[in-house]
């Protein structure tokens, strides 16, 4: 009998570990069948958002600060480039373009080294088990779990998306870094 509930029990933690991984491969799978609403079950706009400014926000502010010069002219270019922040977050965090950061590329609202069409990467198959993707997937803590996604070939540029806890067997999207666009 306490072989019988130690089993269930490992089970049960088992399952209970594996909740996140579920949570993001049914992200994938609603990325694949392009079903918005079941995407947007699994995402937090407003903390994506937020996110996803004050990391845009650190990369222009650490881009400016590489210039040593110290004329004012820093701080107006940070104060000018923070007035774009806002509207292009609300372009770029969208249920297609998180399905297309899910597989490692840059959506076009972001992408100046494009010249392809629109939208050519969506057809694209999402899988982050692909050969040209590597992903890292970890507990950051027992609330929050990070995902790395990179291409082979720009190991130094990742997408790194925050899923955290929503109840106890729930995680949502909530967080989103996108790879330096200087590089």
């Amino acid at each position: 009998m306490k072989k019988i509930v130690a089993i269930v029990l490992v089970m049960m933690g088992g399952g209970f570990y594996a909740t996140p991984y579920i949570a993001l491969h049914n992200m994938q799978q609603a990325a694949q069948a392009k079903d918005a609403a079941a995407l947007n079950e699994y995402i937090d706009y407003p903390a994506v958002k937020e996110s996803l400014k004050l990391s845009m926000n650190s990369e222009m502010s650490k881009a400016l600060l590489k210039n040593k010069t110290d004329s004012g002219m820093n701080a107006f270019a940070t104060m000018f480039a923070a007035a774009f922040v806002n509207p292009m977050i609300d372009i770029v965090v969208t249920p297609e373009n998180m399905a297309i950061m899910l597989q490692a590329n840059m959506p076009k609202a972001l992408d100046t080294n494009d010249t392809s069409t629109p939208n050519k990467s969506t057809e694209k198959t999402l899988d982050l088990d692909r050969d040209d993707i590597i992903t890292s997937k970890h507990y950051q803590s027992f609330d929050k779990f990070v995902v790395t996604i990179a291409k082979k070939d720009h190991t130094d540029l990742p997408f790194t998306f925050s899923l955290e806890r929503n109840g106890l067997f729930n995680w949502k999207l909530k967080g989103l870094a996108i790879p330096q666009l200087s590089k």
